[in-house]
């Protein structure tokens, strides 16, 4: 253990398994753990509803301030660099894995997120932003992330680290398993929730062009709706589309049940307009699942030549490039080759060990 480190480390709300910051978190923590000092400092543990703007902003990051030991911070979430205004001109460090919630502010997008949404999201945004610019070091978890946060932020390019997630090794190809039964006959799998930009309904309209050409075509969708009105206006078009019977919702899967519907299924497929990373894609890929995936934000960066990328809304584009995958067995097993080979190239211990380099950079 580098004693001379000690990490006052600042884990977001999202700890729940279901959340790809919880994976990065207990990632870093893991890696870790014998080799600097931490100082652990859950949000939940404060029991302070998110949604109240004042504890969150006022009484919050007072109470980090008396938590805090000498040395230096990481703050895991850029959700939670509000706290710095609290701080001083401590040796900070944020993780950023997008700034999604600045955009829900335009006026284009605004709208499909609600009045109150809209509001609180115009009261919070500018303090996380404003906060972010104390913190000595940015680690933003893709080269897409890092131009956002200088280029919308202001943020100066050269205090800002690119280090990519990773992927776990329980993420492999299974033998000798039984498919849930949700899976039957030739599946597409969608990992993720109903939010605004990853683009569900447009799956929907690509999986009925499809189902024109197999029949015999599902889809399992796996994760909890971002809200009732999104699953609401989901379950509209699929009703209206005919698809009810071709549509598996599946709330909650544990991260350890994860690898088995990643091989169960014949093909991953998003659409998704904006991601910081890509953590469902990279995990597909790394359970031997072809990827179809849209060619927006910090996708192609993840996937790179081992999926089939398309615009976020050419639905042509996916429904034909879906065909071929499920009827084309050379480009599948070239597909599955590609993906597990790419996939090696990223793991949570080089994402630890990229993250230590930056604590000591900052320590010193």
């Amino acid at each position: 253990m580098n004693d001379h480190i000690l990490v006052n480390y600042i884990v977001g709300e999202r700890t729940d398994e279901i959340f790809g910051q919880s994976r990065y978190q207990k990632a870093i923590y893991t890696y870790l753990k014998d080799k600097v000092e931490f100082n652990v400092i859950d949000y939940r543990s404060l029991r302070f509803p998110l949604l109240f703007l004042i504890p969150k902003h006022l009484v919050y990051p007072r109470t980090i301030k008396k938590r805090l030991h000498e040395g230096i911070v990481h703050i895991a979430s850029h959700e939670q660099a509000h706290v710095l205004n609290a701080m001083g001109n401590k040796n900070s460090i944020v993780t950023v894995f997008d700034i999604f919630p600045v955009y829900i502010l335009r006026k284009d997008i605004r709208k499909e997120y609600g009045k109150l949404n809209y509001l609180l999201h115009k009261l919070d945004v500018p303090m996380w932003t404003r906060a972010l610019r104390k913190a000595k070091k940015v680690i933003a978890i893709s080269e897409f992330t890092k131009k956002e946060v200088v280029e919308n932020l202001k943020y100066p390019s050269e205090r800002v680290e690119v280090i990519h997630l990773g992927v776990n090794d329980k993420y492999k190809l299974l033998r000798d398993f039984k498919k849930p039964d949700c899976f039957q006959g030739k599946t597409i799998l969608y990992s993720g929730t109903e939010d605004f930009r990853k683009n569900v309904p447009s799956l929907i309209k690509v999986l009925y062009k499809l189902k024109k050409k197999l029949p015999d075509v599902k889809m399992v969708k796996v994760g909890r709706p971002k809200s009732r009105a999104g699953r609401r206006k989901l379950l509209e078009l699929i009703a209206k589309l005919n698809l009810i019977n071709d549509v598996t919702f599946v709330e909650y899967v544990p991260e350890y049940k994860l690898p088995l519907y990643y091989n169960s299924a014949d093909l991953f497929v998003s659409m998704s307009i904006y991601e910081g990373f890509g953590l469902p894609q990279l995990e597909a890929m790394a359970c031997g699942l072809p990827v179809i995936t849209s060619n927006a934000s910090s996708l192609p960066e993840v996937v790179g030549d081992a999926g089939i990328m398309k615009h976020p809304y050419d639905i042509d584009g996916f429904a034909d490039a879906m065909y071929d995958v499920l009827t084309n067995d050379g480009l599948r097993e070239d597909m599955v080759k590609k993906g597990l080979g790419r996939a090696k190239s990223f793991s949570w211990e080089k994402t630890a060990m990229e993250t230590l380099k930056i604590y000591e950079e900052v320590a010193a």
